[in-house]
This record gives C-alpha cells, structure tokens and sequence, in this order.
C-alpha cells in the first residue's frame, strides 16, 4: 500500500547522471568577472527537489549573489527567475542558496556577483539525475494506509446504502429484498474496488521495476576485448544494446580536447594505472593501442560527454595479457632504480581511422602509493618528487582544496605545463570501488558541458568542434605563471581509505604521483 502511494513520485523521475561514480556533488573554481569563486552544487537524489548551492568567494566586498538554474533544453529566456543566495552566518564570504531542479537533464547553473566594483557571471554545469528511489516516513506511510482503508469502506457502505435504500419511499423501513440487493452490491463494490487496488499496485511495481533498471542513473557497463592487427595489441571499446536509453557514441563533443577519457587500473592493488584517449571507430566502438602494462584484471573507467551537454561514466572489467614488444611513439626512458615506472609518449599520432600509435596525451604509471602526511612526496620516473601539501585531516564532505607541488631530481621548483589545457589532473577511487571521481584545478565539471552552455548564451554555434576552445583558451591564460604548483577543489562524499594520483606535465613529459589518503568521518 506504502509503494501504491510513490508512483505519482517515480512517475517524475527519468534520468541522467553525472560523469563520475559515487561522488554526486559538483566543485567549480573559476573567475565570475574580476571576482574568483568556489562553488559547490549538490544536487538531490530525487527528483523534483531542491538542489543546494553553496557560493565562496575569495575577495571582499561581493555584496549579493544570485543563481539561476537553466535546463539545457529550454534555455534561459524559459528559466525560472534568479534566486538570490543568503550570506552564511559565521562565515567569510560564503553564500547560500536552494535551486528547484525539476527534472532529470543538463543544466547550467548561472552565478551572478554584485559589488560596488561591478558585476561578473560564470556558469557552473550540473548534471541532474535520480540516484535512489523516493522514501516515505514510516509515520506517513502509516497515516495513508489508514485513510486507504478507511475511504475503501467508506465507499463499499456507500454503495450498499445507496443500493438498499434507492428504491424504499421516504420513511419506508427497508425491506428482506432491498437488504439483499444491498448485500449483493456491497459484494461487487468490494470485489471491483479491490481489483482496482491490485491493479493499482501492479502498475505502480512495473513502474517501479522499469525506474530501477533504466531511470535510476548508473554507471553505463561497456563490453571491453583485446584485438590485435599484426604485432599490435588494441583495446576495443563497446556499446552495450542493454544500455537503455543510451543515444550510442555519434553525437559526443570533445573534452579537453578528447572524445573520450579512459582510465585503467590493475586489482587488486592498484598499483597500475593508465589515463588514455581512444579513438572513435563508429558510434559503437571506441579503440586504443594498449600500452605495455603488466598482465592482469583491470577495471575500466571512462568518461564521455553528450551534445546536449550530459555526461555518461563508462564501466567494464578486462583481463590484460603480458605485453610484447614496444607500441609505437613511446619515448625511451631510463628506469635504472626499479621502483616507479612512468610514462608517456610525445609525438602527436594525428587521426586515424584506426589507431596504429598511442595518442600525444595517453600516459601510464607503476608504483605503490604514499601515505598522504605533512611533507609527504611521491617519487616520480627519472628521480622528480610530487609533494603533498595540505596540513590536517581530510574528513568527509568538508571541502578541501587538495594542494602538490613538483620538483627536479635536484630540488629545485619545476616548472608546470599544461596538460590537455589544466596544470593537472587526478582520480581519486575509494578502496572499495563505491567512489571514483576524476579531478581537475578547476573541478569536477565537464569543460566541454560548460563551454555548450558559453557557447549558447553568447550566440555562437555549439556544434563547431573547429573553432578554439573558449574554456581552454580562459584556462591556459589562468595557468600562466602558477610555477610548480597545483591545487584541486573537493570533498569526500564516504569516509573510508582512498587513492589518489596526480598527472602532471614538466619538460614535455607526464608524471604520475600516487598518494593513499584516509577520510575521517564527520562528527
């Protein structure tokens, strides 16, 4: 009886998701006009429901901030009006503010600053979808069960009276007929009206059926195989037709200049790791040359994004076999120590209609994780060291900023370049699997879902994947002159033990450093 009463609710609820497993809330860094803010988006879990949004900025004198949520579909002049965010009491300039989010879509969520000084606005992309079904309180479901039964006899004795006493004069006491033809009506109502509850109740468990397996967003499983062509060994990449709801690979714009992030790791120590960009062979398929990483099972993450400026986090397991021979346009690199192997290839490979090299920006990594502590580095290939920043405790859904820097085999400070237009990236995975987030300096969000939405609002065509990338270009002016080093803005969702590995890039070549962290619980 308790579900009967959800189905209005599940009704309302087909989804989407975002890009990244377990880890639900959206971080921004970015630069609203002259003001530079940190924001943080956490959407609901069902939908319809508010999504909360918290707004810090990092100068003085922001007066008021609004927020505007903006479904890709409708665009802003369809929008709901701004709502202006409140000032958090005991805090620094740090804002706060409730967006209805009415449905399961891609949304902008448009920040607005005010000061003396002027305004600025920067847009934060937000991929709205269901991830648990709607609960009730027992105490409300109580309360409808009995208003159930209570109107389920009411009626039933309504159309007995009604039947007994239709045909009876005023005043006339009813007679052995009228009571049995009462009788014989109170059986039929009864009889109807409880197959109109358990047909009721079907419905709403088929609806609830059909939520489960396709509105409530999860990662989408992909088939992954190894296929050779001669001596080459290529990752292929699959779409599954179970993939309900799945609109296949045809229509993906770039992101970071990649149509497609893949990520690697080894079980069951994760000790192996790899961050490559296959290439599209049709809207079904996706491949990659494997690099030479050592034999094993291997789950699979990837990352991909939609026109219609949606996000899907891809999902597979392989077993890799031991490689042979070296892949095309991998650098030479000494490895003399033993202890911490990375690299990364440096020619561009150019487009193919098959993959015969490894892409300019695909990179890999072995070695063990450093436990994250005041001062703590993790040794790089070729003696350079990534250093851990940040001081205290990380502890669950407080937000951090996530600070290393990089130096020379002789200690000097090195000199970051951008990789794939940020100063770095990461991926943070929980031990158990129930948390995979991809990083970046900027955040979380999509680059290619935000400059969909740039484009859009000032005019300029969305689809031109020719043109230079707004978000990019703003970017690699921000990344000028940061020196060595790199900060990424987040928050635990769990509590429990992490890996995290930072990608960087100095001297032409990508680095990769491996730190184990411990979330503590909040109090």
């Amino acid at each position: 009886m308790k579900q009967f009463f959800l189905f209005t609710f599940i009704f309302l609820l087909p989804g989407f998701g975002s890009a990244h497993v377990g880890s639900p809330n959206v971080f921004f860094e970015g630069q609203a006009g002259a003001w530079p803010l940190r924001v943080i988006v956490r959407p609901p879990a069902v939908l319809p429901w508010i999504a909360q949004v918290d707004v810090r900025a990092a100068v003085n004198g922001v007066t008021n901030i609004w927020l505007q949520a903006i479904l890709f579909e409708a665009g802003k002049e369809r929008g709901p009006a701004p709502v202006k965010a409140v000032a958090v009491a005991g805090e620094t300039n740090l804002f706060n503010g409730a967006l209805w989010l009415l449905r399961a879509g891609s949304y902008s969520i448009e920040v607005t600053v005010e000061s003396p000084a002027g305004r600025g606005t920067l847009i934060v992309p937000v991929n709205s979808a269901a991830t648990k079904r709607p609960t009730m309180p027992p105490w409300l479901a109580l309360l409808l069960v009995v208003l159930a039964l209570l109107l389920f006899g009411s009626a039933v004795w309504l159309a007995g009276a009604a039947a007994r006493d239709c045909g009876l004069a005023p005043g006339e006491s009813s007679t052995l007929q009228a009571n049995r033809r009462a009788s014989v009506v109170t059986f039929v109502a009864a009889l109807i009206l409880g197959v109109g509850l358990c047909a009721g109740a079907l419905r709403w468990q088929r609806m609830d059926r059909e939520f489960r397996n396709n509105a409530l967003y999860k990662p989408l499983p992909v088939a992954a195989n190894i296929s050779t062509n001669g001596t080459l060994k290529l990752l292929d990449l699959k779409a599954l037709p179970s993939n309900n709801g799945s609109s296949g690979w045809d229509i993906l714009v770039a992101d970071h200049g990649k149509l497609m992030h893949l990520f690697l790791l080894r079980e069951p120590d994760f000790n192996a790791f790899a961050h490559l960009h296959p290439v599209r062979r049709d809207n079904q398929t996706f491949q990659n040359v494997l690099p030479p990483l050592p034999a094993g099972r291997y789950q699979l993450y990837g990352e991909i994004t939609h026109e219609n400026g949606l996000n899907d986090t891809l999902t597979a397991t392989i077993h890799l076999p031991a490689p042979t021979g070296r892949p095309m346009q991998l650098a030479g690199g000494s490895n003399m120590l033993n202890e911490v192997f990375c690299q990364s290839v440096v020619a561009p490979p150019g487009n193919a209609p098959q993959p015969f090299a490894l892409d300019a920006d695909d990179s890999w990594h072995l070695g063990t994780g450093i436990a994250a502590q005041q001062s703590a580095s993790s040794p790089m290939m070729g003696g350079w060291r990534l250093l851990w920043q940040n001081e205290g405790d990380l502890i669950e859904n407080r937000e951090a900023s996530l600070r290393f820097a990089l130096f020379t085999p002789e200690g000097a400070r090195a000199e970051l370049q951008p990789y794939m237009g940020m100063l770095g990236h990461a991926v943070v995975r929980r031990s158990d699997g129930e948390v995979f987030t991809h990083l970046h300096p900027l955040g979380t969000i999509s680059m290619a879902t935000q400059e969909l939405f740039e484009r859009r609002e000032l005019g300029v065509e969305i689809l031109g994947t020719n043109r230079p990338s707004m978000t990019s270009q703003r970017w690699a002016a921000n990344n000028v002159a940061r020196g060595n080093e790199v900060a990424f803005p987040y928050a635990f969702p769990r509590p429990g033990n992490y890996r995290m590995w930072v990608q960087v890039r100095t001297s032409g070549r990508v680095l990769t450093g491996v730190f184990d962290l411990k979330v503590k619980p909040a109090r």
